[in-house]
């Protein structure tokens, strides 16, 4: 997704490749005075091809004429809900059913507010230059996205597992790749409402601070190009802990329509491993310094935060012997609720078809999570 720039005035024309070719050629060899100097014979060399980076295209940028400020859209997301292992798995249907249009209808009635519909486009997308997204996986994206924007709910689209580059950021190759992938997501649905809303990439683990605010200034530059004032939601790096918000560069402090997002398992050895348990005064005063740091945060920046992540297994699935206790898990989604509601923090639930669900999609039902997170929900 990125490009090695900070200067968010500088303007890129034309979407091509810039290749910088070095061709190993053939030297001599000289030796000392009165030494006879055999020839030495190379091997010829293939060239060796670096890719320079992406070049913007020169667009039309759509203006939202719906635009909604971040203040208003966290005011009114709320808690929402991922559709997760799903699109974000490498083919659909691997780790979780399929996605239905019902899904979609079944958390607006809940009462959820927004959806973040996960997004892995590694496995559709050409692996060598123009790096084409896949248009029967473009479209189905673009299907789904629709069927959450008829029911009203705000959409959050990203990009999610994509290993590839967060393992290996620094390859140009890489950054040429994501480019485009973005170039190709902020094409195609530049002109939805403005309830569709873009984060940037999820939970860059592998790259560093540094990494993760150069992606940051490009993949919002690429997105800018298209949509000036389209909703974007950007993060630290690693697991994308409050911590790293708070560390993370503000890739434009000049944009008006940027949300911080961070997420929330903490503490782990609960809300994911299920070895301990959770609910004393010191836990809630953890989880309550957690939602403090991202209401500073977001004061002293002028900018409205969520945490599109947050959850509690009712099993570790790697080890399933592990288990969580379900009055503990209702206690701490309650306490998160009543944290997001308290500070002004939206908040989408993990929701995942498996250990940390609630929705049943087989069935079409709900488990008693439900309705503690649509409590406070108008």
């Amino acid at each position: 997704m990125y490009l090695s720039i900070k200067n968010n005035s500088e303007k890129w024309i034309g979407f091509t490749l810039v290749a910088l070719i070095t061709l190993m050629s053939s030297c001599g060899s000289g030796g000392s005075a009165g030494q006879v100097t055999q020839p030495i014979v190379q091997t010829p060399q293939t060239p060796v091809v670096e890719e320079g980076p992406l070049i913007l295209p020169t667009t039309t940028p759509f203006i939202l004429a719906d635009e909604i400020s971040p203040q208003k859209a966290i005011n009114v997301m709320q808690i929402g809900i991922n559709l997760g292992n799903t699109l974000d798995a490498p083919n659909e249907g691997d780790w979780a059913l399929a996605a239905q249009n019902n899904f979609l209808v079944a958390f607006k009635n809940a009462g959820f507010k927004h959806v973040r519909i996960p997004v892995t486009w590694d496995a559709h997308t050409l692996e060598e230059a123009p790096y084409t997204v896949d248009e029967a996986f473009m479209l189905r994206v673009e299907q789904i996205v629709d069927w959450a924007l008829e029911q009203e709910l705000y959409v959050i689209l990203n990009a999610h597992h994509e290993g590839w580059l967060k393992g290996d950021y620094q390859q140009q190759k890489n950054k040429n790749r994501i480019d485009a992938i973005w170039l190709q997501v902020a094409a195609r649905f530049k002109q939805k409402p403005a309830k569709l809303m873009f984060e940037m990439l999820n939970e860059p683990n592998g790259m560093t601070i540094d990494d993760v605010n150069q992606f940051n200034t490009r993949t919002l530059s690429i997105i800018r190009n298209e949509n000036p004032n389209r909703l974007v939601v950007f993060s630290g790096n690693g697991f994308t802990p409050i911590d790293s918000l708070l560390a993370t560069e503000i890739p434009d402090v000049q944009d008006q329509f940027l949300i911080g997002n961070f997420h929330s398992y903490d503490p782990w050895a609960f809300a994911g491993q299920c070895i301990q348990g959770w609910g004393t005064d010191d836990d809630k005063a953890q989880l309550r310094e957690i939602y403090q740091q991202a209401f500073d945060w977001s004061v002293v920046n002028n900018i409205p935060v969520m945490v599109n992540e947050f959850g509690v297994a009712k099993y570790d699935f790697q080890q399933p012997e592990n288990v969580c206790q379900q009055s503990e898990r209702l206690a701490y989604l309650q306490h998160h609720v009543s944290l997001a509601d308290e500070f002004g923090i939206a908040g989408t639930f993990w929701d995942d078809g498996g250990s940390f669900s609630s929705f049943d999609r087989k069935n079409g039902t709900w488990g008693a999570e439900k309705d503690i997170l649509v409590r406070h929900n108008l």
